[in-house]
C-alpha cells in the first residue's frame, strides 16, 4: 500500500495564509511520512510552469510522488468552458497520474442532470486521454454518486477507460467485480486500519481528514496505524 495525502484536509490554514503549499509538501514528508501528495486545484497560489516545476521538484526531492490533483468540480456541466483543459494542463506539468473528483449534484430534475453529467464525463474523458491522466471518481453525499454503485452506474454510461471509480478501501469485496480496476482508493482518518490495509493491498490510498480539527495529528495517527498493519 502506498499512501497519498490531499491538501483538502488543510483547506482552512491554506486559505488563511497560515500554511503555504510548499510548507504543506514539506510537512507531508517530514511529519506524515507519506508516499505521495494530491494537491487540490484551489490551493495552487500560481499555476505557471515555473512554479509548478518548483513544486514538483520539491516533492520529488523529499521522496514524495506527485501522484495526483484534486478537482472536485471537474465533471460539473456548469463549469466554465475550457476549465478541464486547464486542469489537465496543470496535471501534465505536475506529472500527476490521476485527477480525483466527484459527480455533480442531481439538480432540480435528476434524470436530466444524469444525462448532462454523462455527456460532460465523456467530453472531459477525451481531454484526460490526450493528457494521459486518469480521472478517478469518489462517491460523495448530495451528488449523483452517493455511493460506489451510483458512481459505477454513471461511469458505465460514460464508457471510457479514462474514467475510473475511487472507492473507499473499506468497500465490501462483494461490491467489487473481477472487471473493476481502481487506480486509487480512498480512506479517512478514523477508518479501521486493518480493513483499509486489507482492502488496499498494493494500491495507492488517498487518506483524508477533512473534518478533523487537528488534521496533522489525525493523519499522522492514521498513517502510523496503516503502516503498522502492512508490515
Amino acid at each position: 500500500m502506498r499512501i497519498a495525502v490531499s491538501s483538502l484536509s488543510f483547506g482552512a490554514p491554506l486559505a488563511a495564509g497560515e500554511l503555504t503549499q510548499l510548507e504543506w509538501v514539506e510537512r507531508c514528508a517530514s511529519v506524515l511520512g507519506a508516499d505521495g501528495i494530491v494537491p487540490a486545484i484551489e490551493h495552487f497560489p500560481r499555476t505557471d510552469p515555473d512554479y509548478v516545476a518548483q513544486l514538483r521538484k520539491v516533492a520529488i526531492d523529499l521522496g514524495l510522488v506527485p501522484f495526483g490533483l484534486d478537482a472536485p468540480a471537474l465533471l460539473d456541466p456548469a463549469a466554465a468552458p475550457g476549465a478541464s483543459d486547464d486542469v489537465f494542463a496543470l496535471a501534465a506539468r505536475f506529472g500527476a497520474a490521476v485527477v480525483r473528483t466527484h459527480l455533480p449534484p442531481p439538480g432540480e430534475i435528476p434524470p436530466a442532470g444524469f444525462v448532462a453529467a454523462v455527456a460532460t464525463a465523456k467530453a472531459v474523458a477525451k481531454v484526460a486521454k490526450a493528457a494521459n491522466v486518469t480521472i478517478v471518481v469518489a462517491a460523495a453525499p448530495g451528488t449523483l454518486g452517493e455511493d460506489l454503485l451510483a458512481v459505477k452506474r454513471l461511469l458505465k454510461d460514460a464508457d471510457s477507460a479514462w474514467l475510473r471509480a475511487c472507492p473507499p478501501a473499506t468497500t465490501d469485496p462483494a461490491a467489487v467485480t473481477a472487471r473493476d480496476r481502481f487506480p486509487a482508493l480512498c480512506a479517512v482518518a478514523g477508518d479501521d486500519p486493518r480493513a483499509v490495509a486489507a482492502g488496499a493491498r498494493r494500491a495507492w490510498v488517498i487518506v483524508d481528514a477533512v473534518d478533523a480539527p487537528r488534521p496533522w495529528e489525525a493523519l499522522e495517527g492514521a498513517i502510523e496505524a496503516l503502516r503498522a498493519n502492512t508490515r
